[in-house]
């Protein structure tokens, strides 16, 4: 079995010394470019492969970044993940990952394993029924980031949407159209999105002049079967609406399901909005109209904040309390 090329062949290839390779590879200064030039194009050549251990024993790093999600099986996740391996792939990091299935002791677990694996850096979208495991990566002084989520009550790192704006231009978009009895189907109430949703449904309520009817909203709805349990529970005590707010498109999809099982017919008898614009909203018989949450780009940010506080290098001035809210967009479909 042919050994793997080393950066002492790549050397004697070029006819320089090791050292001179290293500096090559890591992009250091004080190297000629042509010669620099050269180094790249031999090691392509000969299918260098930087031995990531022996790199990392050298730096006192792993080159490891551990993610931890509430459901990778959402499209949500998938989508966030997909956009943080991205930015960890052009930042020459790998990455663990670890699903918790919107489970605390899910969450502690994996966070032991990233601890006990030496990774470089935690992004973390919480469970929120705790806050213990943020304790835990302080203690022992692991760099973290939150994505998606966040704790009003503690001083951390995140990158997240700005879901009080989309969920008032959802909102707002229901009551132009004449509906003032909205049903919200919210999520957990220890949820930082649910609570930012719902105050951003109250906000368009208010700036309408009017109240929202509290009985006609509910929380701890994160799935289609939630949804579908939801939705029946509010048909079933006989309270007036004529719209739908829901905490996600998953959520939304369980509302049409039960709605279709009564023989409710959206949008003529019913209309619904959804929530974070997931690929399926836009493929629905009724495509559905929901708000555009940038997940690939909540991963990307979230991935690039972290390995500047690895580096200790922040990327600019206004970046170094690290807090950021990206933009939302509210989409219009049937």
């Amino acid at each position: 079995m042919k050994n793997r090329t080393t950066m002492k062949d790549v050397a004697e290839a070029v006819g320089v010394s090791v050292n001179t390779v290293s500096r090559a590879l890591n992009d250091k200064p004080d190297i000629n470019e042509e010669t620099k030039r050269k180094i790249l194009e031999v090691a392509e050549e000969l299918k260098y492969h930087p031995n990531r251990l022996a790199r990392g024993l050298r730096r006192q790093k792993s080159g490891v970044i551990g993610v931890v999600v509430a459901d990778i099986a959402n499209p949500y996740f998938s989508t966030l993940v997909k956009g943080l391996e991205e930015a960890a792939t052009e930042k020459d990091y790998s990455i663990i990952l670890q699903d918790t299935d919107e489970n605390y002791e899910n969450e502690v677990g994996a966070i032991d394993t990233m601890i006990e694996e030496r990774v470089d850096g935690v992004i973390l979208a919480p469970v929120q029924t705790e806050s213990g495991t943020i304790k835990k990566l302080q203690d022992h002084n692991v760099p973290f980031v939150l994505v998606a989520r966040r704790f009003t009550d503690l001083e951390t790192d995140y990158v997240i949407s700005d879901e009080v704006n989309g969920a008032f231009q959802a909102t707002k978009y229901l009551l132009e159209k004449g509906h003032e009895k909205i049903a919200f189907i919210n999520g957990p109430a220890h949820n930082s999105s649910a609570i930012d949703r719902l105050k951003g449904f109250r906000e368009a309520f208010s700036a309408k002049g009017i109240k929202p009817d509290e009985a006609i909203i509910t929380h701890g709805a994160v799935s289609t079967e939630d949804g579908s349990s939801y939705f029946e529970s509010l048909v079933d005590r006989d309270v007036e609406f004529t719209a739908v707010f829901t905490f996600s498109d998953y959520v939304a999809l369980g509302v049409l399901n039960a709605a279709r099982a009564r023989n409710i017919t959206i949008p003529k008898d019913l209309e619904v909005v959804g929530y974070d614009d997931i690929e399926f909203t836009s493929c629905l018989s009724i495509p559905l109209s929901s708000v555009q949450v940038p997940k690939r780009e909540m991963g990307q940010k979230a991935l690039e904040i972290l390995v500047n506080k690895i580096s200790g290098k922040p990327d600019s001035e206004e970046a170094q309390n690290f807090n950021v809210k990206l933009p939302t967009k509210f989409v219009i479909r049937n």
